[in-house]
């Protein structure tokens, strides 16, 4: 059998276990686990984990910091690298240090690697701040998050510019095969260590998630990083056994795999967050995660030297690919469309929207070319180095720049300094990626053309579209450093949030249409969490006229009118509309101010949960236990909603202050308020409105309304008015019915009519 097929089952079979467990957890065993992972990212290497600060969010910063500082190196090497196409000779004045430039070759090479860096930093950084907002707002270690940080940048450091200074410098024999060795131990061997380190502290904090959820960032972060460890070792092994199956297998890895789940784990996480709606599809969502662990990427592909059956199946996959990625932009774009206006006034958001809207775009032309070097064929020359590159600076650099104008400001607790230079910042990434990806292109297609024609000493002018090419490549860099800048303002920034994350879901409400069957896991998979509001079906506005329902007697709710009254008057309306919510808020004034009771001594005395927010079912009993009456649940939503002023659905102390000071400024307190009681003429009682107080007072003072000067009491016995027998129970308007010897049989209302009548 050939390598690659035992190599990609064994792969594949990685990855199945590892998402098994982590979606299932590993039962008992977890808890001594994570001691145990604890006690390894703080204690080792002994003394210098304990140089960094442990404190929320510290971690995520600091991988997110260097991965700015690569990023910057990238752009300006990319940079002179177009321009070099251009002019050659352009720094040539360089060479009097001993500096001189080959074909170009190795400057790409190592723009390459640099942006690879800068690309990983970044998008992890991002994706930790959505991993610790899924648990408990931290990761398990930031501290040993930043070390591990600074051991990547170290050892990336020492291969990529130390040690070619020291070779120009000192002559010694096998150069090549030695700086071979040294690339292959630090790129391979000694990051597989850093980011074992991390998928460590990734699991120990995602194991503290709530009981019940999980997170689609963290599930492809932590596919990521378990494909790039595997993707490593896979490339050692075939280096050591010079199998070239595995090799292939492991750039498809490591050039395919991670950068594009890493790219999604930030999308699922900044789109959704700034959206406030969960992940549109949830099958897209499936076939974006499955499809793309078992297809070939077509980006970086290099050529499968293997036989024809093996090509095949490579173009198969390559074809299949497709499914996944299209499947991940369509949904994570239909899910921006549901709140556009939110998404484009955030720069994080609107950076990781416009690089899904690229996506599949480079996609189609990553396929064209990558098959072409597949097979082998070369009949599109450096097209594909120049989709490939493409991608990398626009699609990946937009998603660099989503990480540091969305993930950096929860990590660092504080808002963005200038989200207006942000989104600048990322129209000229987009701008400048795509048209200097387009104009090189055509530069290839015109070299092309020229060789195809066969036209003996015909030379291919392509440096017009090389200058062209750098000058757009030019908004890019301005784009990497104005994102620098933000960066840093951001950094020293004194305006903070109130909260650096949240273990809440970003989604208040979601609709189930009605009819659709669903499940529990499928929901939080989409982003619904265990305080998101659940609407089912779609409120449809009937203009038709009223329907009776037959409803068992063992059913009847008290609370409910079987048979609303007709409206036919300004006076005559509902009962339920009589009752606003500045006369509930008079009333909890007043108790307020009777019971010498604080705004703040009354909102701790029904926050019931200590949760700092008041929820309808407590503001219900709230208002119950301060004797302003029992409401029902439509009511109480409504007056909620008019006190809560940030849209959240619970009332905080601020709001519920805000709003009994309005009350108190408008509606002044008069003394003895709560015993005046307004008396109406008995002879004239059943000419009050509905608004009015009716009376009835004792026998003798009924039936004697002249003699108002003979001492005796004629204070009212009993007060009744439609607001306040609407309040009253069924059974308790039956026993007021039977006292006043009316009718006891129809409905609340009839009874209360009959009640106010007699």
């Amino acid at each position: 059998m050939e390598p690659v097929f035992i190599s990609s089952g064994i792969l594949l079979a990685i990855l199945l276990t590892v998402s098994y467990y982590v979606t299932n957890g590993i039962g008992t065993m977890g808890a001594p686990m994570r001691q145990f992972a604890l006690f390894l990212m703080n204690k080792a290497p002994v003394g210098l984990v304990d140089l960094f600060k442990d404190e929320p969010g510290s971690g995520s910063r600091t991988w997110m910091k260097y991965g700015t500082g690569w990023f910057l190196l990238a752009v300006i090497c990319g940079f002179i690298g177009i321009w070099h196409k251009y002019d050659p000779t352009a720094l040539d004045s360089l060479a009097s240090i001993g500096w001189s430039y080959d074909d170009g070759s190795a400057l790409t090479d190592f723009t390459g690697s640099v942006m690879s860096i800068a690309f990983t930093y970044l998008l992890v950084g991002g994706c930790l701040v959505a991993v610790s907002r899924a648990a408990n707002n931290r990761l398990a270690s930031e501290a040993n998050a930043s070390m591990v940080a600074l051991l990547y940048t170290a050892s990336m450091s020492f291969s990529l510019i130390l040690i070619p200074i020291v070779f120009r410098f000192v002559d010694i024999a096998d150069e090549q095969s030695i700086r071979d060795l040294i690339t292959l131990m630090t790129t391979y061997v000694v990051s597989s260590l850093v980011f074992g380190a991390l998928l460590m502290n990734v699991l120990a904090t995602y194991s503290v998630r709530g009981e019940g959820t999980s997170s689609i960032t963290a599930w492809f972060l932590i596919m990521a990083i378990v494909a790039r460890l595997a993707g490593s070792l896979y490339y050692i092994v075939g280096e050591a056994t010079g199998s070239t199956q595995v090799v292939w297998l492991s750039e498809r890895v490591l050039d395919g795999w991670v950068p594009l789940a890493l790219m999604f784990a930030l999308a699922y996480h900044v789109i959704p967050h700034a959206a406030k709606t969960p992940v549109w599809s949830g099958s897209l969502l499936n076939a974006n995660m499955v499809l793309l662990f078992v297809t070939v990427p077509p980006f970086f592909m290099t050529e499968a030297n293997a036989g024809e059956f093996l090509q095949n199946i490579g173009a198969l996959l390559l074809t299949f690919s497709m499914l996944p990625l299209f499947a991940g932009a369509v949904n994570l774009l239909v899910t921006a469309s549901a709140n556009s206006g939110a998404v484009l006034k955030n720069p994080g958001s609107l950076a990781a929207t416009l690089a899904m809207f690229l996506l599949p775009i480079y996609a189609v032309g990553g396929y064209f070319t990558g098959m072409d070097t597949l097979t082998g064929t070369d009949k599109m020359l450096s097209m594909s180095t120049t989709i490939d590159e493409g991608f990398m600076f626009t699609v990946g650099g937009l998603m660099m720049l989503s990480a540091i104008f969305s993930s950096y400001p929860l990590a660092a607790g504080k808002k963005l300094a200038d989200p207006s230079r942000g989104s600048m910042a990322s129209w000229f990434m987009m701008f400048g990626g795509l048209a200097a990806t387009i104009t090189m292109i055509i530069g290839n297609f015109t070299e092309k053309a020229v060789l195809d024609s066969g036209v003996e000493d015909a030379v291919a002018s392509t440096s017009g579209f090389y200058l062209t090419a750098a000058a757009m490549f030019y908004l890019v860099t301005i784009s990497v450093i104005m994102a620098t800048l933000v960066l840093i303002r951001t950094g020293t920034s004194f305006q903070k949030v109130e909260e650096v994350a949240s273990s809440e879901s970003d989604v208040d409400t979601y609709t189930l249409v009605g009819g659709t069957t669903t499940s529990i896991q499928q929901l939080i998979g989409r982003g619904v969490g265990v305080n998101t509001t659940l609407v089912i079906g779609n409120s449809v506005d009937d203009e038709g006229g009223s329907t009776v329902i037959a409803v068992s007697a063992s059913l009847h709710n008290d609370e409910v009118t079987e048979f609303p009254e007709e409206v036919t008057t300004e006076s005559e309306q509902p009962v339920a509309m009589e009752k606003s919510e500045g006369n509930q808020l008079i009333l909890l004034a007043n108790y307020l101010k009777k019971t010498n009771q604080s705004v703040f001594e009354f909102f701790k005395s029904i926050d019931l949960d200590d949760s700092g927010g008041i929820d309808g079912y407590e503001f219900q009993q709230a208002l119950i236990s301060s004797d302003v009456g029992e409401y029902p649940p439509w009511e109480l939503e409504e007056l909620v909603s008019a006190i809560d002023l940030d849209k959240d659905g619970k009332i905080n102390l601020p709001e519920l202050d805000i709003a009994l000071a309005q009350i108190a400024a408008n509606h002044p307190p008069e003394s003895n308020d709560d015993e005046l009681v307004e008396t109406v003429d008995p002879v004239h009682e059943n000419e009050a409105t509905e608004n009015e107080t009716v009376v009835e007072t004792d026998d003798d003072a009924a039936e004697d309304d002249t003699n108002e000067g003979d001492g005796e009491d004629d204070s009212p016995a009993v007060v009744y008015t439609k607001p306040s027998l609407t309040k009253l129970k069924k059974a308790e308007l039956i026993e007021i019915a039977e006292q006043k010897g009316v009718s006891t049989s129809g409905t609340k209302a009839d009874l209360i009519t009959a009640i106010l009548e007699a």
